[in-house]
């Protein structure tokens, strides 16, 4: 029951994002396995461009493996993320359905505007917008909040500028034992 749902769905998605098509069209009929511990899912690309979900005991021609936490990088679009993807088999496929399912778009206002009507999906939308921004705003509000508390009132994160110049002294130290055990290996061959 839950795989032909998810099936429709994707395809769904494609069909709002024409442009993922045309990109997964040169690679009908393979299939590219996620491993995500503890789970693992297969996709298969079909003739029109469409996804669907394989079974599990289907042949994969290319793996993608990533954690959790860098499954949830990858949705936060952290390009950094990308490159600690550990992929097998064929890279062009998973780099292609990779590429498509991070860039997918979901036209969700369309959605609600066939239940609910235009101009009460658009309000939808723009509230599920606004929320949302304001959450972001938030949560940023409390982390800076956090670390300052931190940092002035429970030191238990370091300033920038105090880490800045531990390092420097650092060095200054490291260069001045150089200097030291120079003139004692110049003593030494006296």
């Amino acid at each position: 029951m839950f795989k032909p749902l998810l099936t429709r769905l994707l395809n769904h998605l494609v069909t709002q994002n024409q442009w993922a098509r045309s990109h997964l069209l040169p690679f009908s009929g393979k299939t590219v396995r996620f491993y995500i511990p503890p789970a693992q899912a297969s996709l298969t690309i079909l003739e029109d461009g469409g996804l669907a979900v394989a079974g599990e005991t289907s042949h994969a021609d290319a793996s993608i493996h990533l954690s959790a936490s860098l499954a949830l990088r990858l949705l936060a679009k952290d390009s950094d993320a990308m490159s600690k993807v550990r992929i097998e088999g064929d890279t062009e496929l998973a780099k292609t359905l990779a590429k498509v399912l991070q860039n997918i778009q979901w036209d969700y206002e369309e959605d609600l505007s066939k239940v609910l009507g235009d101009i009460s999906a658009n309000k939808a939308s723009t509230l599920v917008k606004d929320t949302a921004k304001e959450a972001k705003q938030q949560m940023v509000n409390f982390a800076e909040m956090a670390a300052e508390y931190w940092q002035e009132e429970n030191p238990l994160i370091a300033k920038k500028r105090h880490v800045e110049d531990f390092v420097q002294q650092v060095d200054v130290l490291r260069d001045d034992v150089e200097r030291l055990e120079k003139r004692m290996a110049k003593i030494r061959a006296k």
